[in-house]
């Protein structure tokens, strides 16, 4: 079963705890919930369910087994429910990677939704679509979950009316992208070009791509992406380096030389000080972007796609945007205030890859968040004693004048020597050479 949804089979996906009868559903829809056994929510959908049951557009990274399948239904049945149909017509569109997801949750609302009076049905097959899918939305299904592929056709066959369409879901858009690219931006300019429906947008891993086209598509989403911890600290090095507040600049600088300037990320706890440390760091001479809580989507992606793509060296955050980079496998992070908790650092240390390093500088006030954090990843920090010091610490004003030395040597090694440069040939020469060319023996 592609995600757990039956309550008598097991609900794999952790509880939270907020009961369905005090959210903003239909009563009729509660009470088939609670037929069901599907009384209390799970941690996604209490995250996203208030958002969508407001009719607002919604970004969710979220697993299978975490109950998104499932709140995503109920949002769309809800929506139905409590707004008039115009004509009989599909109103609901519920887009996923594969037939047999699309038959199977289609199969699932329709038991969920027996009484509330809606015409649900799958619109997908492996092979060829049953004759029973074709007449279901000739009869004017209300909610069709379907495929790109089959989307597309449904609508070159007119079985579908995008004017009528109200609310349509994109599961797991990172995984359709890379194959449907193409006919996924064609078919999502056709739905969204006249009367936009509200758009909910589940991705398992909320890749940059995929997310360009959400932010294309969606009007001022919610944004909701669960935090990945790293559980193994077995194949990363950490370091400790305890320093003084005062010192924590020159230290950064030595260390980025240490590693010959390499791409990375330096977490900050406050974000007064992480938009000092960006501007220090540019004024310095380093590429460096700051990852601000309150930048919108686009305009974070943009930074981000900077950053990974190697425009950018340094990534610049704080533990309030840690959720939004999705970049794997860097080695190199440097906490430059140790984070309060460790629950903190297993987030910020889920973005550096095997055989990466983490390097901690602790300063004064660090030193009170130190025991917890190896108590709670379970691993003593390698202490490192920076010494001597001119190879560790490098003050900024001669980081900037190594930086533009350094680059100052890179444009001359660039430019072409003199002596290289190909001189144009004149035209006696040309007529010389062709001369020879014609008659080598003079």
């Amino acid at each position: 079963m592609p995600e757990a949804l039956s309550a008598k089979e097991g609900f794999e996906a952790e509880i939270h705890g907020r009961a369905f009868d005090k959210l903003p559903l239909d009563p009729r829809l509660i009470e088939r919930l609670t037929q069901k056994g599907f009384r209390y929510t799970t941690i996604i959908q209490d995250l996203f369910l208030p958002p969508a049951l407001e009719g607002k557009d919604v970004i969710v990274g979220a697993k299978q087994d975490s109950g998104k399948a499932l709140g995503y239904i109920i949002v769309t049945l809800n929506r139905l429910l409590k707004e008039k149909a115009q004509g009989h017509c599909a109103r609901g569109l519920i887009l996923v990677p594969s037939p047999e997801r699309a038959i199977h949750l289609g199969q699932f609302a329709c038991d969920l939704a027996q009484g509330l009076d809606l015409l649900i049905t799958p619109f997908a097959h492996p092979q060829s679509l049953p004759e029973e899918q074709f007449k279901a939305l000739e009869r004017g299904a209300e909610v069709v979950f379907t495929t790109p592929y089959w989307l597309n056709r449904a609508l070159k066959w007119r079985l579908l009316a995008p004017f009528a369409l109200r609310i349509m879901v994109l599961d797991e858009l990172d995984h359709m992208l890379p194959k449907e690219k193409g006919l996924l931006e064609d078919i999502l300019r056709r739905l969204w070009s006249s009367s936009p429906p509200q758009g909910l947008i589940f991705l398992d891993t909320p890749d940059y791509p995929a997310l360009g086209m959400a932010y294309t598509i969606l009007r001022e989403p919610e944004e909701i992406f669960l935090d990945t911890r790293r559980e193994d600290f077995t194949h990363v090095k950490l370091y400790v380096i305890h320093v003084s507040a005062a010192e924590k600049l020159s230290l950064l600088l030595g260390l980025l030389r240490k590693y010959k300037w390499p791409q990375t990320i330096v977490f900050v706890n406050n974000k007064v000080e992480a938009q000092k440390l960006c501007e220090t760091l540019k004024n310095i001479g380093l590429g460096a972007v700051y990852l601000k809580p309150d930048l919108g989507g686009p305009l974070r992606l943009n930074f981000l796609k900077l950053f990974s793509r190697g425009k950018t060296n340094i990534l610049i955050s704080t533990d309030a945007t840690c959720r939004f980079i999705q970049q794997k496998g860097l080695n190199l992070i440097i906490n430059y205030d140790l984070p309060e908790t460790g629950d903190e650092f297993r987030y910020r240390a889920s973005k550096i890859g095997e055989g990466g390093t983490i390097i901690s500088l602790c300063d004064e006030t660090g030193a009170f968040f130190l025991e917890a954090i190896e108590k709670e990843i379970k691993r003593k920090m390698e202490v490192i004693f920076p010494c001597p010091e001119e190879q560790w610490f490098l003050p900024p004003e001669q980081a900037k004048r190594e930086i533009k030395g350094h680059r100052q040597n890179s444009a001359h090694r660039t430019r072409r020597p003199r002596f290289l440069t190909k001189r144009p040939k004149k035209h006696h020469e040309r007529g010389l050479t062709s001369s020879k060319a014609s008659n080598p023996e003079g």
